[in-house]
């Protein structure tokens, strides 16, 4: 059974699940705008060889909402007080998305207390420029614009959500699902658009300066990256004509997916010694969309 919980990080409170397990400690930290809610699947897996806490970054989720505070340094501060707070001297880091940016310059400042990393689609080499989403022919057909209904109670929402993110659609459960809500404002019954995400988003990208580009190459920790080698698009919906089909297909084989190769080749690179594992998705989030072959990644790779 899992357990939530909050700590206090320099005076702002903080939101963590301990999805419990036995072994050497395992934290996982999610993408930009995930909460530990979206382990869910994955960490009650990774706790049969693991003790397993999820931690909420700041601004996200149930974690306090600061309206400063997002530098990178600040945001690694907060993973070193949540492993004092659990009395955890070293672990292996697992991330997702925007984590990529979080560990590298955590294992660098503070490498006695990483025993391993595991970035999972979390390869932010910088690569610029970078594809541009307008010419993305799935992402122009869909309605990410929600009508007044789709904010009048939670159970719109989550509808709207499946149309507006087929990425998100395709692997629907119950960890996506409380992820999603976990980060709502509400008035009552109906949802409110405060823009809170965005102005987060906005901070934490403002404010990582020379750090947007890791220093993967400065990390001594052993490394599995776990990344995509899918070739479909991922924002088609299951309804999707033949035609836009086709052309959103192609989009993703000749523009993006050799976009993430050359990425994932910079990131070899800067880390010769790093083990990389591509599984046979283009979900962004890996984990939900192959989390039998996420998981015997990682036990494959920490033993």
């Amino acid at each position: 059974m899992l357990t939530e919980n909050f700590f206090d990080s320099d005076g702002i409170r903080l939101h963590y699940i301990d999805y419990r397990g036995v072994g050497r400690p395992l934290v996982l930290l999610a993408g930009l705008g995930g909460t530990a809610q979206l382990f869910r699947g994955l960490a009650p897996r990774l706790a049969e060889r693991f003790r397993v806490v999820a931690l909420t970054r700041r601004g996200h989720g149930r974690s306090q909402r600061p309206e400063a505070g997002y530098e990178l340094d600040t945001l690694v501060n907060d993973i070193r007080r949540f492993l004092d707070e659990l009395g955890v001297e070293r672990a292996v880091l697992a991330g997702h998305s925007f984590a990529g940016i979080e560990i590298p310059r955590f294992a660098i400042r503070y490498p006695e207390r990483v025993e391993a990393i595991v970035y999972m689609d979390a390869g932010y080499v910088l690569l610029e420029p970078q594809p541009n989403p307008a010419e993305n022919p799935a992402l122009q057909a869909l309605d990410l614009v929600p009508r007044p209904e789709d904010l009048g109670s939670t159970r719109a929402y989550v509808s709207f959500s499946k149309r507006s993110r087929p990425d998100l659609a395709s692997i629907w459960c119950e960890a996506i699902e409380v992820d999603r809500l976990e980060d709502l404002t509400m008035d009552g019954e109906r949802v409110v658009l405060d823009g809170h995400g965005a102005k987060v988003t906005a901070q934490m990208f403002g404010a990582l300066g020379p750090h947007r580009d890791p220093a993967y190459g400065e990390v001594n920790a052993r490394t599995l990256a776990i990344v995509l080698g899918g070739q479909t698009n991922p924002f088609l919906p299951p309804d999707t004509p033949e035609v836009l089909e086709r052309s959103a297909n192609t989009y993703y084989v000749e523009k993006f997916r050799p976009w993430l190769q050359r990425r994932t080749g910079l990131f070899r690179e800067a880390a010769p010694n790093a083990r990389i594992v591509e599984l046979d998705t283009s979900n962004h989030t890996l984990f939900v969309a192959k989390e039998d072959e996420t998981v015997e990644a990682i036990f494959d790779f920490l033993g």
